[in-house]
């Protein structure tokens, strides 16, 4: 008698039963098929339901304020105070920025400077943040300088 090979499948049965070991077969690939799928329709459709935490940094940037820019000419800076007064270059409406000794200002080339620089007269953008009507100036961009005196037209 000689050995039978080493084969990983069913070994084939003549007869009878080999009709139902091949149904056997079809129905266990099928199996194979069908339950990995059924687990993870299950698994989403638990995942759905349950409520998701939320995450505080993510609430924190999605639910804060709004960025906002405002052009104008100044009128007066305080620094005691803090206090930034702009007119608006159309509309003649006044505008109040509270100003941080922190805030950010910059020429019009892009050098940064001090606050004591912004010169009445001077042309520039505030740009700020608005979170329940309290204002955040942020940076303050110089656009140019009404100190230099103009020459008269010819």
């Amino acid at each position: 008698m000689r050995p039978l090979p080493f084969c990983c499948s069913a070994p084939k049965v003549a007869g009878r039963g080999a009709g139902h070991l091949r149904v056997l077969r079809r129905a266990s690939f099928r199996l194979a098929l069908v339950i990995p799928g059924l687990l993870l329709a299950a698994g989403l459709a638990s995942a759905q339901d349950r409520p998701r935490p939320k995450v505080p940094v993510i609430d924190k940037i999605s639910g804060g304020g709004s960025h906002q820019a405002f052009n104008g000419i100044v009128q007066s800076l305080d620094e005691k105070r803090n206090i930034l007064n702009v007119n608006a270059v159309e509309g003649g409406v006044t505008e109040i920025f509270p100003i941080k000794k922190s805030t950010h200002v910059f020429g019009p080339d892009g050098s940064r400077l001090k606050l004591g620089d912004l010169a009445p007269g001077s042309n520039i953008i505030v740009y700020f943040e608005l979170r329940a009507d309290h204002r955040s100036v942020k940076r303050i961009e110089i656009l140019s300088s009404e100190s230099k005196k103009r020459a008269p037209p010819s």
